[in-house]
């Protein structure tokens, strides 16, 4: 009996959680909100990267980085160039010095100040506040920036054995690499996930609020980063629909992906206000 009651009132609590989340979505327009989030994470993604491999270079050693940099080239469906992209943007992020590196920094934490204002939208009126102004999202952003080449290296640590899974054991090592990964992913993103809606975006709820939304929200965003990695082995040509312009049919749909996973992130904020509702019950 009392496992019953208890599961009963976790199933309450659940749909009372997801009837909250609903709510706070219906208020706004989320796609609006994940468009404009997504513009500033267009913006500060590449200068992120490259933040990261050239501060992993210099912990890790510069060859040891690029070595498991090709294994992620390597690793990664080549039908789309995927390949030479990351090629490219290691030998990019391995060359820099250290002004290309401040300028870098300096672009990607404007991703905060766009996060937090599109965030803003789905805090309740009365927990509701102006974001930061610009100087302090970007400030409030550098541990983001500084937690990104920890998080770029355990991603490159599993590289050679995702290589070699994909490589050499047909599906079924597309199978296990891709679970490999999606459970890499999915605990990597707690901790900035929790830090950005607990710190960055305005409203500031509860650690505990902020924490089991980012577990939640991380699962889905790991998700969809595999649905990205499937995209990347598309045999079609994306240019099509562009007159043949293969670059802009990668472009636009690189901007497709940032929308639907800066989505998911607008979800999972609206998920973290329906939880701390039902903490402070």
């Amino acid at each position: 009996m009392r496992v019953q009651n208890r599961w009963s009132r976790t199933r309450s609590a659940v749909t009372r959680v997801l009837s909250g989340t609903r709510a706070g979505l219906v208020k706004t327009d989320t796609a609006l909100l994940s468009a404009g989030a997504a513009l500033y994470g267009t913006l500060a993604a590449i200068p992120a990267f490259l933040v990261a491999i050239a501060a992993a270079g210099l912990m890790f050693g510069r060859e040891r980085i690029a070595d498991y940099g090709a294994s992620l080239a390597a690793a990664i469906p080549d039908e789309q160039g995927a390949d030479g992209w990351v090629d490219a943007l290691f030998g990019a992020g391995l060359s820099l010095s250290l002004l290309p590196v401040l300028f870098a920094v300096f672009m990607a934490s404007a991703y905060g100040r766009g996060l937090s204002k599109a965030l803003v939208r789905l805090v309740p009126e009365k927990h509701r506040a102006a974001p930061p102004p610009s100087l302090r999202a970007r400030l409030l952003t550098l541990p983001l920036v500084g937690l990104a080449p920890l998080m770029l290296v355990a991603l490159l640590m599993i590289s050679p054995t995702v290589e070699h899974l994909v490589n050499q054991n047909g599906v079924a090592g597309a199978l296990a690499a891709s679970y490999l990964s999606l459970n890499l992913i999915w605990v990597i993103l707690w901790a900035p996930l929790a830090w950005m809606y607990r710190v960055i975006a305005p409203g500031r709820p509860s650690w505990r609020a902020a924490w089991i939304s980012a577990v939640v929200t991380a699962a889905f965003l790991s998700g969809f980063l595999q649905g990205f990695t499937l995209f990347l082995a598309l045999p079609v040509d994306l240019g099509r629909p562009f007159g043949g312009l293969g670059i802009i049919g990668v472009i636009t749909g690189l901007l497709l992906w940032q929308w639907v996973l800066h989505a998911v992130v607008c979800v999972g904020y609206a998920l973290c206000w329906a939880v701390e509702s039902e903490v402070r019950s």
